[in-house]
């Protein structure tokens, strides 16, 4: 069975939709704890004491690489009486959307979760903090069922959104349910204060070296026997390191004279394993050596796959010899369909091969990309593309996959691969231009959104682009209309033109007729925007499209005076935005500002104030890649800010309106519609005068300066790099006259106590 099989096979048991959905994208080695093989000793004291750790809400097995963390797991798994729910960690899980659908998979498994929880995790922006993982914590206590959480190789996993959601799980997991964590190195999550409390129990290095008696049973389990004095010199000589020990253990087999090699042996555990693997190397048949170095260069081993490397039919039983004869490979499932190498003899094998077939190494990444591209694993493929230097696989392969995995709410995933290939190569290459002219604008760099759109004019392509995309030409018309790149005077024209370039079976005719709808709004041609809006809404469906082309409508009816046909198209929208699945997209912000400004103006301050907090929540995550939209909206909600009795909020909307018209003056009737409002609502002289205006990007860094996020991690949270955040910083430090953080956040909090608080900041 290849892995592509076997991920199936582990997705069969799920018949709800949503949960099998994610299920397909998660290979199923992932999600299964590692079966006992031989070798494999038991520690009854460790054991013991995980199985009474109950009190803890968190267990913490920390140390570094081969002391037998993942064994341990699986060892208490064996134990005890709760159902355990694991994940491999990988580097796909570094992204937040990626890891938490690990999460959820591997929790299915143990307690069929209702399937709007995985629902909840197809939004473009899925919102994790907000929905997902609320809704997966409320699935866990509705189960009923005490279970352990296993993450293992959390070291992997680096992004510090995804250590807030491991964090957010572990201080609401519901009584009797722990989450286990391994790792080679402490995750940044708040262990002092777990500690503490005594939600935290922990083993690490010191707990899982072997003594004496230990390491006679594990040499004596691989059919090794010492007196007891040259097993004492064996752990003193590998400190206790289980990997170390059981490399040992292999290369005695078989000796005549063992205790020669115990005398011989010698070096710390970081030198151990390079020393043993090639003595273990050094004693195999040529064919056995060949199979070994011929797949190194694969993170997980199976059949089918190791064949397309090998060029040998007997992959199979070549890999279930290798585990018979112990050398060095792990199985990943209880079939024995999928195995890898201990990491560490991976790591040799890598270099032995580089030293022994330098040429091979390519040639070996070019094969394994062939083989999960026709099996459909793009994330592996673009990784092996990128390794054997075939940047223009990697770039086709990013090319198809990247608006599906946006659209997934994998932003992280796109970046990552994005971020394998040097600008000059993104130039170079029109639809991966396109892809990183999107990813920038939606992560808030609308500066190299433009330099990547402007990159992909000037390059060429011929036929349809790998995303689906009509052409070309019509790729750069949706991505040009709905930036807003050619101001409202062209915005329409440009829009038209994608939509008479997508054919009518195309997904991305809708998107575009949405903005070509939109583009009618912002000229007031609402005859002309009413017809093609509904063409727009009717083609989406319930997606992003759908409901922002609703909304629209609803706006149209609004500015006509007509609110029984807003309310109508508003409330469709509302039905569409209120989906799991939707509630993190973007523009769901247009249709929260709607409703708000209905509710409002209908007396239902409760439900306008409700849907005022629901746009605000968007508001900080929308940048200037769509300025049209981040005018409109603090048009919408200002009277609604004024009404409910906030005038300090509305005024300051205004103002940053007026600020972007001020930047974006080619904006339609959107001028006209400010000025109108600024004028009914009378609060122009309310606006803070105390210091400069700070920009949207400013006030985004300016609210989490007053948290304790380093400058690098303020950016990867706003998907800024970290300059442009020490740029906005000064600009920040300079219009509020001050010379440090902690100046800057009391001068705004003085401010706010003073004047009102600034927008976004009555939302948390």
């Amino acid at each position: 069975m290849s892995s592509r099989q076997a991920e199936r096979h582990g997705a069969a048991h799920a018949s709800r939709s949503g949960l099998a959905s994610q299920r397909r994208r998660i290979v199923a080695s992932k999600l299964a704890a590692p079966p006992r093989r031989p070798g494999i000793i038991d520690r009854p004291v460790l054991l013991d004491g995980l199985v009474s750790t109950t009190h803890a809400p968190v267990v913490l097995v920390s140390a570094p690489a081969g002391y037998g963390k993942t064994t341990l797991l699986a060892l208490w798994r064996e134990r005890d009486q709760r159902p355990f729910a694991w994940v491999s960690l990988d580097a796909a899980d570094n992204d937040p959307v990626a890891l938490v659908a690990s999460v959820l998979t591997a929790l299915d498994r143990v307690l069929d979760l209702d399937a709007a929880v995985g629902d909840s995790l197809k939004a473009p922006s899925p919102p994790l903090m907000e929905v997902v993982l609320p809704s997966l914590v409320d699935g866990c206590a509705e189960g009923g069922q005490p279970f352990v959480l296993v993450l293992d190789d959390l070291h992997l996993v680096t992004e510090r959104r995804c250590h807030t959601a491991i964090g957010y799980l572990a201080e609401r997991l519901p009584p009797g349910c722990q989450l286990a964590l391994g790792t080679r190195t402490d995750p940044p999550l708040p262990l002092g204060s777990w500690r503490a409390h005594g939600k935290l129990a922990e083993l690490r290095a010191a707990e899982l070296s072997l003594g004496d008696a230990e390491a006679g049973a594990l040499l004596a389990a691989v059919g090794v026997r010492l007196p007891d004095a040259q097993v004492g010199r064996l752990v003193e000589r590998t400190e206790g390191w289980p990997a170390g020990l059981y490399l040992a253990a292999l290369s005695l087999r078989d000796r005549a004279h063992p205790e020669d090699f115990v005398d011989r042996f010698a070096g710390t555990s970081r030198h151990v394993a390079d020393f043993l693997s090639e003595d273990v190397l050094a004693r195999q048949p040529d064919d056995v050596t060949g199979f070994l170095l011929h797949t190194c260069v694969l993170e997980e081993l199976t059949a089918s796959l190791c064949a397309a490397l090998t060029g040998g039919s007997d992959a199979d039983v070549a890999l279930r010899e290798l585990e018979r004869s112990n050398l060095f490979v792990v199985p990943l499932d209880e079939e024995r369909l999928a195995w890898r190498y201990h990491h560490l003899f991976a790591q040799y094998l890598r270099a032995e091969l580089t030293r022994r077939e330098p040429e091979l190494v390519p040639e070996l990444h070019r094969r394994a990309w062939r083989w999960y591209r026709e099996h459909g694993l793009v994330g592996r493929a673009v990784a092996h593309a990128q390794a054997c230097g075939d940047v223009g696989v990697a770039a086709e392969l990013v090319a198809a996959e990247w608006s599906a995995m946006v659209q997934g709410g994998q932003i992280e995933t796109v970046r990552s691969w994005l971020a394998a290939f040097d600008d000059a190569r993104i130039e170079a290459h029109a639809p991966l231009a396109v892809a990183m002219a999107w990813v920038s604008a939606l992560t808030g760099e609308r500066e190299r959104a433009a330099h990547f759109a402007e990159a992909a004019r000037r390059g060429s392509w011929d036929g349809p682009m790998p995303d689906g995309t009509a052409s070309l030409e019509s790729a750069l018309a949706i991505m040009s209309s709905a930036f807003g790149l050619d101001a409202v005077s062209r915005m329409r024209g440009v829009a038209q033109r994608a939509v008479d370039l997508e054919p009518a079976t195309s997904l991305h005719r809708a998107t575009a007729l949405e903005v070509l709808g939109i583009a009618h709004t912002l000229e007031g041609d609402v005859g002309s925007a009413r017809q093609v809006l509904d063409e727009a809404a009717r083609l989406a469906g319930e997606t992003s499209a759908g409901a922002c082309s609703l909304a629209h409508l609803a706006l149209i009816g609004l500015r006509e005076g007509d609110e029984d046909a807003a309310l109508a198209c508003a409330q469709r929208a509302h039905a569409i935005v209120q989906q799991p699945r939707m509630r993190g997209d973007l523009a769901s912000v247009a249709t929260w500002s709607v409703m708000a400004h209905l509710l409002s103006r209908r007396g239902d301050l409760q439900g306008a104030a409700l849907a005022v907090e629901r746009a605000n929540a968007m508001l900080p995550r929308l940048t200037e890649a769509f300025w049209w939209l981040m005018i409109e909206t603090r048009i919408l909600l200002a009277p609604v800010l004024a009404t409910l009795g906030r005038d300090a909020e509305a005024a300051t909307s205004l103002e940053e309106a007026g600020a972007l018209l001020a930047k974006y003056p080619d904006a339609g009737e959107l001028p006209d519609w400010h000025q109108q409002t600024v004028r009914r609502l009378g609060l122009a002289g309310r606006r803070r005068q105390s210091s400069p205006a700070l920009s949207e990007a400013e006030r985004r860094i300016l609210r989490l300066l007053a948290t304790d996020l380093s400058l690098p991690e303020i950016g990867r949270e706003l998907y800024l790099s970290a300059n442009t955040v020490k740029t906005h910083t000064r600009s920040i430090y300079r219009k509020l006259g001050v010379s440090s953080r902690e100046e800057a956040v009391k001068a705004v909090r003085t401010e706010v106590r003073a004047t009102g608080p600034h927008p976004g900041e009555h939302s948390g």
